[in-house]
């Protein structure tokens, strides 16, 4: 059984299969995130929150298939994929190659196969994220300049770490740690905020303040020299000098405003 709570989402249009996927994966010790049917249910659940773990059905509702959405999600995210099929022909894991899954399963299964592909999947995704933070490339990997990925994988205080940069509310620098907040929780980073910011798309992080690095589309109010930031109502204030980057923010607002 899994020791750690990993959240996984389960794409299977056969209703009576995906309750029998979702008691399995209970009874093993993992989160079923959600089931959907579809291939445009698949790439939606996973930009409005990030699995650990995805189980894809090849052959699923619609003209997209499986193989289809497991392309669409890997353009823009970091998650280990496992098929499930019915077919062990030769065309058809010809074709699933392309999507560069971390497993392949053959329906029926039992629980063990189950259990034993996630695992190995879960290990082996995690080696090779630690692999690319390890190499002198991974910068490159990691910068949202030079690449689409929406998704970040980052080394905390606690091990490797998940990011959606959509997800984040604002940055902060205490001592010689660096503090990534999300809406229900925090993720520290032991490096210095000059550092952990070059990983976000500076045309949406702001740093109004030598310790704050905000996200624009996370306030909810500019009264200089304080900024609120939405949900979370966290006050920050902003130098006098970062004071022309809060006017073009408020603009934003207040067209938002006139447009509602």
């Amino acid at each position: 059984m899994s020791q750690r709570k990993y959240k996984i989402l389960v794409v299977e249009d056969e209703l009576l299969v995906a309750a029998d996927i979702e008691e399995s994966l209970e009874s093993l010790g993992y989160i079923v995130q959600n089931t959907v049917e579809s291939a445009d249910e698949a790439i939606a659940e996973v930009k409005l929150n990030l699995p650990d773990l995805i189980l894809m059905d090849i052959n699923l509702k619609g003209e997209a298939t499986g193989i289809d959405a497991a392309i669409e999600i890997s353009k823009n995210n970091n998650v280990p994929i496992i098929f499930l099929t019915a077919n062990s022909d030769v065309s058809t894991i010809n074709s699933a190659k392309l999507a560069l899954p971390y497993g392949y399963i053959i329906k029926p299964f039992t629980d063990k196969e189950l259990e034993t592909n996630i695992e190995i999947s879960l290990f082996k995704f995690q080696n090779d994220m630690k692999l690319k933070i390890e190499s002198e490339m991974f910068n490159t990997f990691l910068d949202l300049k030079d690449h689409e990925k929406e998704q970040l994988i980052i080394q905390s205080i606690d091990g490797l770490e998940k990011i959606n940069y959509h997800q984040v509310y604002y940055i902060e620098e205490q001592d010689d740690h660096t503090i990534i907040h999300l809406e229900e929780n925090e993720i520290v980073v032991a490096k210095p905020l000059d550092e952990v910011v070059k990983l976000f798309p500076e045309n949406i992080f702001i740093q109004v303040s030598q310790h704050y690095v905000i996200n624009k589309n996370k306030v909810f109010i500019v009264k200089f020299p304080e900024v609120i930031i939405s949900d979370k109502m966290s006050v920050i204030t902003v130098d006098e000098d970062k004071k022309h980057l809060l006017d073009d923010i408020n603009a934003e607002l207040e067209e938002i405003v006139d447009e509602e």
